[in-house]
């Protein structure tokens, strides 16, 4: 880490030869300061606004403080990611789950309050029926009035 107060003391003292330069690591505009006398002192004047910033780009580029010293730093970058306003993630459960969470509320379900009280469409309510049927899961029964009825006891 290069000092500000060190590079002005070597501008006001030393500038004119470019004392300064050499001290921020541009040692090609020391060389023409040195043989140019500052480029004839205009050089030397604007440094005089310019210099701070210089020592910043320096200490940007080149000042990473050594592990364990007393300047070092830590950064930390946090993101946050948000879902838009209004928005809410689609979880997926299965068909069979969807069937069985149904069935928790009335043992006795058909396809159609099936269908219409899980996200699943006709053809998913039949599978996950008939695939719990033949797990054991649930009995396919036939009602009085004809009306196929899945029995979750």
């Amino acid at each position: 880490m290069k000092s500000k107060l060190v590079a002005y003391l070597l501008w006001w003292f030393l500038g004119v030869i470019g004392a300064h330069k050499f001290y921020i690591g541009k040692t090609g505009m020391g060389v023409l300061y040195f043989f140019t006398f500052g480029l004839f002192g205009i050089g030397w004047f604007i440094d005089l606004f310019t210099l701070s910033g210089q020592v910043d780009l320096y200490n940007a580029r080149y000042g990473q403080p050594k592990v364990g010293s007393a300047q070092q730093q830590s950064q930390n970058i946090v993101v946050n990611v948000t879902t838009p306003a209004g928005t809410v993630p689609e979880v997926r459960i299965s068909a069979e789950k969807q069937v069985l969470a149904l069935a928790d509320q009335s043992s006795q379900l058909t396809l159609r309050q099936i269908v219409s009280r899980t996200s699943l469409d006709v053809d998913e309510a039949e599978e996950a029926v008939r695939k719990l049927v033949a797990r054991g899961m649930a009995r396919e029964q036939i009602a009085e009035d004809g009306k196929v009825l899945y029995d979750f006891n």
